[in-house]
Parts: C-alpha cells; structure tokens; sequence
C-alpha cells in the first residue's frame, strides 16, 4: 500500500531577496541621489509556495540557505507564514534580484547559486512537486526523478533561460507532468508560442502557455483548454506568473478539469496584479476566489 504524500505541494528552487529599484536616472560618479523608498521583497520559490498556502494547500519548500543577511531575512518571513521548508548548504546570499520595473512586464539583474541545487539529494514527499524555473530543473534533475518514481507529479515553469528554452524542443521522454511557459518564453522555445504546446510536447505530458492579459492555453490532462484572461488595474507584474501555477495546481489538486483549473490559475493571477510583490502575506487576498467544479 503506497503511504499518502506529506504534503500536498512541495516548491523546490532558489527564493530570491528582491530590491525594487526606482525609475530614475542614475546619479553621476561619486554622487548620491536619495528617492522617498527603495520597496524590498522575496520571490523566486516562496512566491508558489506562499499562494498555493493561502489557498489553502498543505506545502513545503525545498530551497539551499546560506549564512548571509538575505538568509537571515528569508528564514524569518518563511517562518512568519507557517511554511514548513527543508534546506541544504549554499553560500551566503545564494540569490538576489534587482528589479526594475516597467509598463508592462519587469526585468532582473540577478546573482543565483544554482550550483548548490546539486547538492540536494532528495525532496520532501508530497502529490506534486514544482519547480519555478528550467535551469532549477536541470540541476534538480536527479531528485526530481526519484521523487516522480515515487509517485509525486512534476511541474515546472520556464523563468527566461534562452538555452534551455530551445533545448526543449529536443527533450523526449516527457521527464516532467506540466510544463508552464508565458507566451514569450514559448515563442523562443517554440517559434511560435501557439505552437509551444504541440512542438514541446516531448518535455512534459502537458504543456500550458499562459498570455498575459488574453488569458492562457494549452494542452492539459489529455484535452485542449483555453481561457481568457481577467481585465484587472495592474499594480505590480512581480510574482504573477508564479500565482497562475500555484492556482493552477491548486485547482488541479482539488480535481478541477483542465479547463477549470486554467481559469482558477487566470483568476488567481489577475488577483495578484492588485498587489506589489509576488509573496502573498494575508490570505484574504484571495479568499474571496471561488473555485468551481
């Protein structure tokens, strides 16, 4: 008799220590410039995992820690959320972002040790496992394997890795259940993000392309499905692609159809455009997203 999985989610990558910097132009050469804030945040693997939390999910994140001040700051606000989490070594500040912000979409300078995922030799039990990113997924390769052996689910979305975008189109043997690539991501991978999910269909046994503001689509659980996107006032992008697989896999936990599951990821999405940053603190902000069967 196969023992149930601790968890129903277990998010497994780098979390990143995120400083947002303002639209301005930078000072000149031995000058200093002083705005009203400078906004700070956390993303990367917290973003999923504190989602799929507030929608009610049992989960763990599996990420490496090292010793520096980001560590400090990332172990306290992941323990203020109550989210169980299984470490292994890193350096000291294994992943820090800038981010700047722009009209419709955001861009990063970041610094990531993704040497240390080699040292993770496995990942917790839990239904699905996900994975925020292509380059995680190549150095998590082996754990991944024997936790999908295990019986666990595999999820992974692409993050923007031009290499291991067009490498795709070469996997076969479909190592992973879900892959989730945003539209421009799909469109390197693919040529043509519309032809992602057939063209890609080698990676995983179900691939989704998510579009922005037009809503998603792809092929998942053994059909077609599409949906469009909610029109909402955007307050910030940060974390929103992060949001749509933590409402998506909730959905499909919660045994939702394909179809379903993607309007659950959309609408949870477009509720996280209302806020700044992609880790959610208060679970009333989604409280109120009714998911139907």
């Amino acid at each position: 008799m196969t023992a149930k999985p601790a968890e129903e989610l277990c998010v497994a990558g780098l979390v990143y220590f995120e400083v947002f910097v303002p639209g301005m132009h930078l000072p000149a050469s031995g000058e200093e410039k002083f705005v009203d804030t400078i906004r700070l945040g956390l993303g990367g693997a917290l973003n999923t995992a504190s989602v799929a939390s507030a929608l009610g999910l049992s989960v763990c994140l599996a990420h490496p820690r090292g010793s520096g001040l980001s560590d400090s700051a990332i172990a306290q606000r992941i323990a203020a959320l109550g989210i169980p989490s299984v470490n292994w070594p890193a350096r000291s500040d294994p992943a820090v972002s800038l981010v700047f912000s722009g009209t419709n979409d955001r861009s990063f300078v970041s610094a990531a040790d993704f040497a240390s995922l080699n040292d993770c030799e496995s990942l917790p039990a839990a239904s699905w496992i996900h994975v925020p990113g292509l380059l995680e997924a190549r150095r998590l390769a082996r754990p991944l394997a024997l936790a999908r052996a295990a019986g666990a689910r595999i999820s992974v979305s692409g993050s923007w890795a031009p290499q291991e975008l067009t490498e795709l189109r070469d996997q076969s043997g479909q190592p992973w259940d879900l892959l989730i690539l945003n539209s421009k991501e799909a469109a390197l991978a693919a040529a043509k993000a519309s032809e992602a999910p057939a063209k890609l269909k080698g990676a995983a046994v179900s691939v989704v392309v998510t579009d922005g503001a037009d809503g998603a689509f792809g092929h998942l659980e053994g059909r077609w499905v599409s949906c469009p996107g909610e029109k909402v006032a955007a307050k910030d992008f940060t974390g929103v692609g992060d949001g749509f697989c933590a409402g998506l896999l909730t959905a499909l936990l919660r045994k939702l159809d394909g179809e379903q599951a993607l309007r659950y990821g959309c609408r949870v999405a477009a509720r996280l455009l209302t806020q700044a940053g992609g880790v959610v603190e208060d679970p009333a902000l989604l409280a109120d997203l009714e998911m139907k069967k």
